[in-house]
């Protein structure tokens, strides 16, 4: 009875994985048709792999530039969100001060603000410091956005984790600096990958904010790179499939590399010895 339950598990979650994953596939294998392919069978496979739709992509439509502008700016936005996001959960967690409680709090409101209601207020702001249409109109906002949950997320990693070991650090003279950089970093790994990878995706994908603060086609990311295969009588679909793929390996490879310490960083904040 048990092998027959396992096996309809296993049945079930082989096909939500498939209807989840066929979209991507889909896309995939279209991104190699022609535009007239593409119209008279959208389900057969290409009559043949050609890279002409990524050569299009990446250098006429200006793809190549606008992954640079994605990388510059969440690599950027990724680094210090982790540093003020770890940094905030180590004083959280391990310092004893009275507006603790307080602080998490504020935090907490942070993640149910909705970023639509910030965006004049940042518009007039970035417009009176005159960033608009550069980077940093777009990695002060995708910081300042991804660091509640990560706080939430390290505060609960971290406060699962018992402190005899830095208590046993802080009797043999280590310095706060270095309980931080060589005990509560590496304990924390898991957590900060999980982190890294859940910020990374949602920056990577996020189009509000590029829309509102990017006019320059120059410093332009992938999100809005992707209107240009939108002509105003037509669209070159299989150029934009390409542009899709494009835009979707980086988070499928963050993801797989990362995997096992997503999963540790997820369920280790849940158990209770």
């Amino acid at each position: 009875m048990r092998k027959v339950s396992n096996v309809f598990k296993y049945v079930v979650l082989t096909g939500v994985t498939l209807i989840f994953i066929f979209p991507l596939i889909w896309v995939f294998y279209n991104s190699f048709k022609t535009n007239s392919e593409l119209f008279e069978n959208p389900w057969a496979l290409p009559g043949s792999i050609n890279f002409e739709n990524y050569i299009y992509a990446w250098k006429q439509a200006n793809i190549g530039q606008y992954f640079m502008n994605s990388i510059i700016v969440c690599v950027s936005a990724l680094f210090l969100c982790l540093l003020l996001s770890t940094t905030a959960a180590f004083a959280l967690t391990r310092l004893k001060w009275k507006l603790s409680n307080t602080a998490m709090m504020v935090f907490l409101v942070g993640m149910m603000i909705p970023i639509h209601s910030t965006l004049i207020p940042l518009f007039l702001m970035f417009s009176k410091a005159g960033i608009i249409n550069s980077h940093l109109s777009l990695i002060i906002p995708y910081t300042t956005s991804g660091m509640p949950i990560a706080i939430f997320i390290m505060t609960g990693f971290l406060k699962s984790f018992p402190t005899e070991i830095e208590e046993s650090a802080i009797i043999d003279g280590a310095s706060m600096r270095t309980l931080f950089l060589r005990i509560t970093i590496p304990i924390a790994k898991p957590s900060i990958a999980t982190v890294a990878i859940y910020t990374f995706v949602s920056m990577w994908n996020e189009l509000n904010y590029a829309l509102v603060f990017l006019n320059d086609q120059s410093k332009m990311t992938l999100p809005i790179g992707l209107n240009s295969f939108k002509g105003q009588y037509s669209t070159n679909y299989v150029a934009m499939f390409a542009a899709v793929a494009i835009t979707v390996l980086p988070s499928i490879i963050i993801f797989s590399v990362f995997n096992k310490q997503v999963i540790e960083g997820m369920t280790s904040g849940a158990v209770k010895g």
